[in-house]
């Protein structure tokens, strides 16, 4: 298994059923620690990662991204999640000490998100207009939110397992990823029932993670009455913000010098915060007065 977050994408050779499987232990650590995250906000935050990913490989395009927005009635907030099929992802959850578990101590994920708000997805393929569709939250879970989406917005039977394993100390991300299988025109109800069956007895993705299984692996064991083609490996999928201190001047600039002279006059620098990343930029009242 490679040490790197990665993607595998594969096709049953009738024809049926596409899959795509994401290891993605490290982008998600690695949110956990720039954004402070709660176990809560990290296995939601890890989550929404997976299933960004996923449906970003699943455009046709070669370049482009796609953001996912889940905004519930819990008290996380919204959860916002930006890939591109570039490999690099971004996210960020609105209240990130949020804590929610169980009467058995696991993190409560629907009633951290809440059951009551909406999944709303762009596709921007840089050329025209994003595409934009939304569909209301049915479990807060995620994984089954998305799947909803994908029924209700893109009118593709889907199936989704996500899951993120935390040390339970420290918090700190020891599995995450996820899996998407969905079907193919003209796929027969009698290879659906066999998909069906098979999924009702799978373990969690995360306990398959955990077992040692390659996304490979896991994408033959889910499709297991079928014979499959890999199709594609990628590998070094990140976290990645394009946030910059250039920007952030650009930004400012952009404010006029009325504004600006406001900023001087009142706090005498200008501090910006990447809500993606949690990068700090700031500009020294020398820096503001040279944008006058």
């Amino acid at each position: 298994m490679p040490e790197s977050d990665y993607l595998v994408k594969a096709i049953s050779r009738n024809n049926s059923f596409r899959a795509i499987a994401v290891s993605s232990n490290n982008l998600s650590e690695e949110a956990r620690q720039r954004h402070n995250l709660s176990h809560t906000a990290t296995v939601a935050l890890g989550r929404t990662f997976a299933c960004g990913i996923l449906l970003c490989y699943t455009l046709k395009k070669t370049k482009g991204h796609l953001t996912v927005k889940i905004k519930g009635n819990g008290p996380l907030g919204g959860v916002i999640v930006d890939a591109s099929n570039e490999g690099t992802v971004r996210g960020y959850v609105d209240h990130p000490q949020v804590e929610c578990f169980d009467s058995k101590g696991y993190v409560d994920i629907d009633k951290a998100v809440g059951q009551t708000g909406y999944v709303h997805v762009s596709y921007d393929t840089e050329k025209g207009m994003p595409h934009q569709s939304s569909s209301e939250l049915v479990s807060g879970e995620i994984a089954k939110d998305i799947v909803h989406y994908l029924a209700i917005s893109e009118q593709i039977p889907s199936y989704i397992s996500c899951g993120v394993y935390l040390e339970p100390n420290s918090g700190k991300v020891l599995q995450a990823g996820g899996i998407l299988i969905q079907t193919m025109p003209g796929v027969k109800n009698a290879d659906i029932n066999i998909l069906e069956e098979a999924i009702s007895k799978i373990d969690p993705f995360s306990i398959l993670l955990r077992a040692g299984l390659t996304l490979e692996q896991i994408i033959r064991k889910t499709l297991a009455n079928f014979e499959i083609e890999i199709v594609s490996e990628f590998e070094g999928l990140c976290f990645y913000c394009g946030c910059s201190q250039e920007r952030f001047e650009s930004a400012v600039a952009s404010l006029g010098k009325d504004e600006i002279q406001k900023i001087i006059k009142k706090v005498g620098y200008a501090e910006g915060r990447c809500h993606f990343c949690n990068n700090v930029y700031m500009m020294t009242k020398e820096q503001l007065n040279n944008l006058l």
